[in-house]
């Protein structure tokens, strides 16, 4: 789910400072502002990286004194948690700072404070170290959560970018001056998309997001309703760049609110549609599509507000078809509309695949489009596969052609479906193994091929500790396995960084230590291996055996 409606509103108003002003002091100290007043840090502070001499200089400072001996205090790079931080590139959380060997308590001294709970993160913009921020001891004397990291992360991109403005400012680059424009777009756009996806027993749920270059205004949000059913929210807002960026923004935030108090969808799409109307003053429009689905029986109730209609694909290979509805104006269009919603169940084995339309209006360097004939052609190929193949598949036919619109595809399978998390250590194979074995064996098949399939487990989980994620601990690792009638399937999931697994080394396979064997391995013992690297951030492998094996 995004993050919450008064956080977001928050983090709006320093988007919207950020595209109004160049004062730079100013933004920074906003974001340190809004951002301590919602982590409830009792200090903060911003440095930016001064390439020329390898040091950090303080820019802004609250909840503390300077010390003494100058405005602009430097910090060498590599020294203290802030130092480490921008060598390293990495988010330090840190419970008790003296405890740390990194910490640096000189600055401390001098302005006679105490720090204990630190959460410390690199800013980086276009791959370049910009600087660090930090959040110094919580008020409540709690330490920083991982949660008050993601959400931190969000005022750290606002930070790289008002520095890195007010370089291009100094530089006088209006070229990039448009292009920092779109990446603030992009971030503020990516406010609006799911953070993560829930997980639930039944619905294996997929979203992967392509922007375009001048980022329009694409809106997805997939969350746990209280009774425990999944909601699926995809829109599109017309036009184009910030305007449509800032406008789905709050959009999203509508959303969210009047679905945690009445997720009914056709009187939840009224009353969104009478908040767009109201606030849209140069003809903005929202394209939505919303579901609610249960996991219990596969139950569907969805609405369609101007949008493509979802397409069901599944259970067998070909098979693909629209989920007939009635469709409605799109929202912002006409003031007191009545939307009524659509009933459908879900077969065992079906998924229900949610788009905007830049899928369908992808083109080739040659200007031919991929059209909606050939996006249910590759949804129907391979069911268990179908938003991984689609996206592939886009990437392959533009070739590297700039996108006239972004493109969103959520998919959800319904079926004997389950995931569990592991952490990125060696320790978390053996219950990585016994969670598959015991799903294999109750699925039917024999000793034979459990036994592979665990091989191929150990193998790829390993690859992801050791080359991924370099043996650090504090990762994760998710683990989803499907079981249909005719294939028992294999996803996992990583965040780590892009990864090429052709590269990885086979050894013999005649030496059966685990992390080495590499892809080909796999690949012998699975009928179908695709890597995909399509997602916002990390990887997901997946494996499938498709009707052998069975006892």
């Amino acid at each position: 789910m995004a993050i919450k409606t008064k956080d977001l509103e928050k983090l709006l108003d320093v988007y919207a400072l950020l595209t109004s002003t160049l004062d730079l002091e100013a933004v920074l100290t906003r974001v340190l502002e809004k951002a301590g007043d919602v982590l409830q840090a009792g200090a903060s502070d911003i440095m930016t990286f001064d390439a020329a001499s390898g040091e950090l200089v303080y820019e802004v400072i609250l909840g503390r004194t300077r010390a003494p001996g100058g405005d602009r205090q430097r910090l060498k790079l590599g020294a203290g948690l802030a130092g480490w931080v921008a060598k390293h590139r990495r988010a330090l959380l840190v419970e008790d700072a003296y405890k740390d060997p990194r910490f640096f308590s000189g600055f401390d001294k001098k302005a006679g404070f105490l720090t204990k709970s630190v959460l410390c993160l690199p800013l980086v913009a276009k791959d370049r170290l910009i600087g660090v921020a930090e959040l110094i001891n919580k008020k409540d004397g709690a330490s920083f959560t991982p949660g008050d990291q993601e959400l931190f992360t969000r005022y750290c991109d606002i930070a790289a970018s008002a520095i890195d403005n007010a370089l291009l400012k100094k530089n006088a680059i209006d070229q990039d001056r448009i292009t920092h424009d779109m990446e603030i777009a992009e971030q503020i756009q990516s406010a609006s998309l799911p953070s993560d996806i829930p997980s639930i027993p039944n619905l294996r749920v997929e979203c992967r997001s392509i922007a375009c270059r001048y980022v329009a205004g694409d809106v997805v949000d997939i969350t746990r309703l209280a009774d425990g059913r999944l909601a699926v929210l995809v829109a599109d807002v017309s036009g184009k760049g910030v305007p449509a960026a800032l406008f789905g923004a709050k959009f999203s935030a509508d959303f969210e609110h009047l679905a945690q108090a009445d997720p009914e969808g056709g009187a939840l799409l009224g009353r969104l549609n009478a908040i767009v109307t109201r606030r849209s003053k140069r003809g903005i429009f929202i394209t939505a599509v919303y579901a609610v689905i249960d996991p219990a029986t596969g139950a569907v109730e969805f609405v369609n507000a101007g949008h493509l209609p979802p397409l069901i694909v599944g259970p067998r290979p070909g098979d693909c078809r629209p989920a007939g509805a009635p469709e409605y104006p799109p929202l912002g269009v006409l003031d007191g509309l009545r939307y009524k919603s659509t009933s459908l169940a879900l077969a065992p084995g079906e998924r229900i695949i949610f788009m905007t339309d830049g899928a369908w209006d992808a083109k080739s360097p040659a200007g031919a489009r991929l059209g909606p004939e050939k996006v249910r052609e590759i949804l129907a190929d391979c069911p268990e596969l179908a938003v991984p193949r689609l996206m592939k598949a886009i990437t392959r036919f533009t070739a590297g052609q700039a996108l006239a619109d972004d493109i969103t595809v959520v998919g959800v399978g319904y079926g004997d479906y389950e995931e569990r998390t592991f952490p990125s250590q060696t320790k978390s194979l053996a219950p990585a193994r016994q969670f598959v074995e015991k799903l294999a064996l109750a699925h039917g098949l024999n000793d034979r091929t459990t036994g592979a399939i665990l091989l191929a487990l150990t193998e790829a989980v390993s690859n992801i500790i050791r080359h991924t994620y370099r043996m650090n601990p504090d990762e994760k690792i998710r683990i989803g396995v499907g079981r249909g009638p005719e294939q028992f399937a294999l996803h996992l999931r990583d965040w780590g960084d892009r990864q090429d697994p052709g590269r990885f080394v086979s050894r013999d396979l005649a030496d059966i230590r685990p992390g080495g064997l590499g892809v080909r391995y796999i690949r012998e013992v699975m009928d179908v291996v695709e890597f995909d690297d399509k997602l916002w951030d990390g990887n997901e492998l997946h494996m499938l055996v498709r009707g052998k094996g069975k006892k």
